[in-house]
């Protein structure tokens, strides 16, 4: 499939990393050296004219909010187009004149193929559908959604990704400071998080896993009495709600 990704930051570079290796990419960035060097390391196409976007089977858009619709007004014909843009519905990119797009938020996660690629789109859009599953499908776990709950995706998934590495920082400092090498402490921790995750996919709910490591007087239930009375639980939940309103006044 042919494939042009617009806006080669960090997020589009993840994608243009993983999607080569299935697709012939054409790579559009206003500045044309990054676009360059990313597509010389990968053997995609840097290209100058963003016009040139229309002629692919689709368009992917990962430019910030602020720069969509002029991006949109140039390929609005395309023959599918995606936007990664948070906060920015259909509706609004229909007012750009887009005619045929989804829209998704994704995670930087695409960059293993463990992202969460959320998605929405409008029913005349589905005969695309199987299009962006052939691509998208290589980056993680692909969910169709109502485009009112994407907002709600943003905080949890979009932004949780560092939500959690902030989680596990703290832990690996602690366990640094108490002696463990840094390395270790790293290993230890990316493996808890990983085995928590693959846990919670085959069916454990995360009360459960709570229930099953804390018994009690034990040392889990010790850490936890001691999140609770720091707020932890009330911090997390206002950090998703806060990502959220974000992304809906990046729409506005």
């Amino acid at each position: 499939m042919r494939i042009a990704i617009i806006g080669i930051g960090r997020l589009g570079s993840v994608f243009a990393r993983v999607l080569s290796r299935g697709h012939e990419l054409l790579l559009i960035d206003r500045d044309f050296e990054a676009a360059r060097v990313v597509a010389s390391e990968i053997g995609a196409q840097p290209i100058k004219d963003i016009a040139e976007a229309r002629t692919c089977d689709m368009a992917i858009i990962t430019v910030k909010p602020a720069h969509v619709e002029e991006v949109v007004r140039q390929i609005k014909d395309a023959q599918l187009i995606v936007s990664c843009a948070a906060g920015v519905p259909i509706r609004k990119l229909e007012s750009f004149g887009a005619e045929r797009v989804i829209r998704v938020m994704p995670n930087i996660c695409a960059e293993v193929g463990e992202a969460v690629i959320a998605y929405a789109l409008h029913p005349e859009v589905e005969k695309k559908e199987k299009v962006f599953m052939t691509a998208f499908s290589s980056l993680g776990m692909c969910i169709k959604t109502d485009e009112s709950h994407l907002d709600t995706i943003t905080g949890a998934s979009g932004s949780g990704p560092a939500f959690v590495a902030f989680f596990a920082e703290a832990m690996i400092e602690e366990a640094v400071k108490n002696g463990l090498a840094r390395e270790t402490a790293e290993k230890c921790v990316a493996q808890t998080f990983l085995g928590t995750g693959k846990l919670m996919r085959s069916g454990w709910s995360a009360q459960k896993i709570i229930e099953t490591v804390a018994s009690p007087g034990g040392t889990t239930e010790a850490g936890l009495k001691m999140l609770e009375s720091k707020g932890a639980n009330k911090a997390i939940h206002e950090a998703v709600r806060y990502a959220a309103h974000k992304a809906r006044e990046l729409g506005k």
